[in-house]
């Protein structure tokens, strides 16, 4: 039953409370539970040494009496007038009469009882004087006289008014210091509420601007805990998202236009053979064919980048030479080019295995190279050099082209990115190439880079797992 009703309790109350109310209550329950440990703790403290001082007077009490009682019994021979060792006349002068009577001389709560075990003096209950003590209470506090018991001292558990006073001045006290410490420790737990509170509301409200598609300002938390953490990871993430939206605008009007430019070129050439000022010779529709095959192209290229970012590509993995791949890939490639510059393949040391889909690879490969011919002159040279670099192969593609300014190299591999205007899209190309080479790379769980060499011109970088 108890499990059942902590359950509905955890999913129907809880989840309607809000963080404010939970906190409050959280710090609340601490508060008020501390400050009834600190009283508890303290009253019985004070208790317990109170009790200690008692016992340690009691028995300091029965010590000094026993010896002033054993005194006088020696020396008179008998308890005759032993009441005034407790109490003195006392007599007071009103007016013309003389008032007298007997005071206590000790606020000590005793009885005293000769050696027969009848009380003769009581400080303690007047009603007391003439009972006979218990066996059991003349063994409790014998006065022993040359070694014989001959009178009984009893001095009894019962405070004195002036130690009634304290004990209740120090339990007062124990319950203002609690109360004054639960009132600091609740004015303590308002601020920090506030604190916690007040980062996550500018949270929540951001969030809630992100979630409807707005992009909020950045909130820029001042304080250095978890919650200014979060603060930072979440102007880190509204940066990234508005970084995004910028991208997906670019590509859009990007993608736009990769399309509209060979659809231009076929819809123009079309209609101008169907208004009769062209003729649909093989020379006419030679141009429509091209368009067709980029136009294709691109699709594809898009295709297969929306299949990598997904997950979604699959790999047919083998066991590969690279250097022997390498090579098959540049005579493809080069030997149906006219006026390029110089390839040159280089393989340091014993060829280098990978498990590697050779039909990725060629794409990878073919890309960077493809890259670096359109950018290098037909008198400069482009070099491919593989090489294994910790359990990795490595495979480099280096031009003599105009390189790479420094603010493009981070945005090399993004699709459609405009760059500098000596490595951009006006020399041919879909745009694509690049961010297709690094996501078929990292899909081979590999990495992919580019820089500039001291020399001049750029290097192309990629490395594998080694087989």
């Amino acid at each position: 039953m108890f499990r059942r009703l902590s359950r509905w309790i955890s999913r129907h109350v809880f989840p309607r409370i809000s963080l404010s109310v939970k906190l409050s209550a959280a710090f609340l329950a601490i508060i008020i539970l501390s400050a009834a440990l600190v009283y508890f703790f303290t009253e019985r403290s004070i208790v317990q040494r109170f009790d200690m001082y008692r016992t340690q007077e009691r028995a300091k009490n029965f010590a000094t009496f026993s010896k002033i009682l054993a005194i006088y019994y020696e020396q008179f021979g008998s308890w005759k007038g032993v009441d005034q060792l407790f109490y003195q006349k006392v007599q007071v002068k009103l007016g013309d009469q003389t008032v007298g009577g007997f005071a206590l001389i000790y606020n000590i709560p005793l009885s005293f009882a000769i050696e027969t075990g009848k009380v003769i003096v009581s400080t303690y209950n007047e009603d007391d004087v003439g009972r006979i003590l218990t066996q059991a209470e003349m063994d409790s506090g014998p006065i022993m006289v040359n070694g014989v018991q001959m009178g009984t001292l009893l001095l009894y558990d019962t405070p004195t008014p002036e130690e009634e006073v304290l004990l209740v001045s120090a339990r007062r006290s124990a319950l203002i210091g609690g109360s004054i410490t639960t009132a600091l420790a609740s004015a303590i737990a308002v601020l920090l509420i506030t604190q916690i509170l007040s980062p996550l509301r500018a949270l929540t409200r951001a969030s809630e601007s992100v979630a409807n598609g707005l992009a909020p300002e950045k909130l820029q938390l001042k304080s250095r805990d978890e919650i200014g953490q979060l603060g930072e990871s979440f102007d880190h993430m509204i940066d990234n998202l508005r970084y995004s939206e910028r991208l997906r605008q670019t590509m859009t009007a990007d993608i736009a236009h990769e399309l509209r430019t060979p659809v231009t070129i076929i819809q123009g050439t079309l209609e101008a053979v169907l208004d009769g000022v062209y003729e649909a010779t093989p020379e006419m529709i030679v141009p429509i064919y091209e368009e067709t095959l980029h136009l294709g192209k691109l699709i594809d290229d898009l295709r297969e980048l929306a299949l990598a970012e997904a997950g979604e590509l699959r790999l047919i993995r083998e066991r590969v030479d690279i250097g022997a791949l390498v090579r098959q890939i540049i005579d493809a490639t080069v030997s149906a080019l006219e006026g390029a510059p110089e390839v040159r393949t280089s393989v340091g040391g014993e060829s280098p295995f990978a498990m590697v889909d050779p039909k990725r690879f060629r794409q990878i490969l073919a890309n960077l190279l493809g890259n670096a011919l359109r950018y290098t002159p037909s008198d400069g040279s482009v070099d491919v050099g593989v090489r294994a670099v910790d359990n990795e192969v490595e495979v480099s593609v280096s031009d003599t082209g105009p390189g790479i300014s420094p603010e493009d190299l981070d945005h090399l591999f993004e699709r459609f990115y405009r760059g500098d205007a000596s490595r951009n899209r006006a020399v041919g190309g879909s745009g694509l190439g690049l961010a297709i080479v690094k996501q078929w790379v990292e899909a081979h769980r590999g990495r992919v880079w580019a820089e500039n060499r001291p020399e001049g011109g750029a290097r192309f970088t990629f490395r594998l797992p080694m087989a």
